[in-house]
């Protein structure tokens, strides 16, 4: 590693000689001055930039403003860059009260649909922020408002776990579900905390959760399961379970292969999604290489199984009842 060192430096050194060689008639343009009144403003680490809001949530967000000078009043400009349909209304300063370091930069949307997406960028004007200071001084953002509906019924079964650990398949449990329909024809279902604890199961051997998973398994509670649909095709992002089954694996993990691993869909095909015949959600089923599992302690060092049993999620008793039936003959 030393040689590799010692001769990238001896070919970066004569590359600069070379350089250096051939601009002897080209100036050098002088590095910009940070003039005295900078306030070094900058977005706070802490922002958040990107939101999916209920239809009945207050139409705006708030994005913190910071600053390196503390004394006196002080105002700083905000430019847009970025504003689709110009939905959103931003103000065109930020302003500092004497030894105030922050300051609350709100955007506004008033106009904004259901279902739509919305990007927005902003930066400070030049002379207000420090370009020598490792500071945020852009940020790029979206706002979507989504319309959550009900699923009555939902049961899923899950493949990914049975991949990493010996644990019996299949296991069905009854879900929380709702989805979303967008203007562009697509679908989102959303699973809230689908890894939760088993207490009950019911005559059909369906459980009301994950049943190898006691209380002490649950390390996010609140974890929401996102399932992208497109026609017939539908896909997961990669998330955390929210749950272990061993504390020093870590936590479990999962998610469509197909975009994280190397292949096409060949390799790693998506979802395959039914409608009922009146265009409602029948079934989406993950077949065979279609999602990955893992687990902490594994996802780190770049190690990831895929599964070899079916995902399945079913929309009725009576699919879900025909499909166990089908499988086992």
């Amino acid at each position: 590693m030393k040689t590799i060192n010692k001769y990238f430096l001896l070919a970066l050194t004569g590359g600069l000689l070379a350089f250096s060689a051939c601009s002897d008639d080209i100036e050098r343009e002088s590095s910009p001055l940070v003039p005295e009144s900078c306030q070094g403003a900058s977005f706070s680490a802490a922002n958040k930039y990107d939101y999916e809001l209920e239809p009945e949530a207050a139409m705006e967000l708030t994005l913190t403003v910071t600053r390196e000078k503390t004394d006196g009043t002080a105002t700083v400009g905000v430019e847009v860059l970025d504003n689709t349909e110009n939905v959103f209304e931003v103000p065109a300063t930020v302003s500092f009260a004497d030894g105030e370091k922050e300051a609350a930069l709100t955007l506004k949307f008033p106009n904004a649909e259901i279902g739509t997406s919305y990007n927005y960028a902003l930066k400070f004007v030049e002379g207000d922020y420090n370009p020598y200071l490792d500071k945020t001084v852009y940020v790029s953002g979206s706002v979507i408002r989504i319309k959550w509906n009900p699923l009555e019924t939902a049961i899923y079964t899950d493949g990914m776990i049975s991949t990493l650990y010996g644990v019996d398949y299949p296991l069905s449990w009854y879900v929380n579900a709702e989805y979303a329909s967008f203007p562009d024809g697509s679908l989102r279902v959303r699973l809230n905390s689908p890894y939760c604890v088993a207490e009950n199961v019911d005559d059909n051997g369906i459980y009301d959760g994950y049943p190898y998973f006691d209380s002490e398994s649950i390390v996010n509670p609140n974890v929401k399961m996102q399932i992208d649909i497109t026609g017939k095709e539908a896909h997961i992002p990669a998330f955390k379970f929210g749950a272990f089954l061993n504390s020093s694996d870590g936590q479990l993990l999962g998610g469509s292969a197909y975009g994280v691993f190397k292949g096409t869909k060949d390799d790693f095909p998506l979802g395959e999604v039914a409608y009922d015949k009146e265009g409602k959600l029948a079934s989406i089923v993950f077949g065979p290489n279609s999602l990955f599992a893992s687990i902490e302690s594994l996802w780190a060092v770049g190690k990831a199984g895929i599964a070899t049993n079916p995902t399945t999620l079913f929309f009725s008793l009576e699919g879900w009842e025909e499909y166990q039936e089908a499988s086992a003959e």
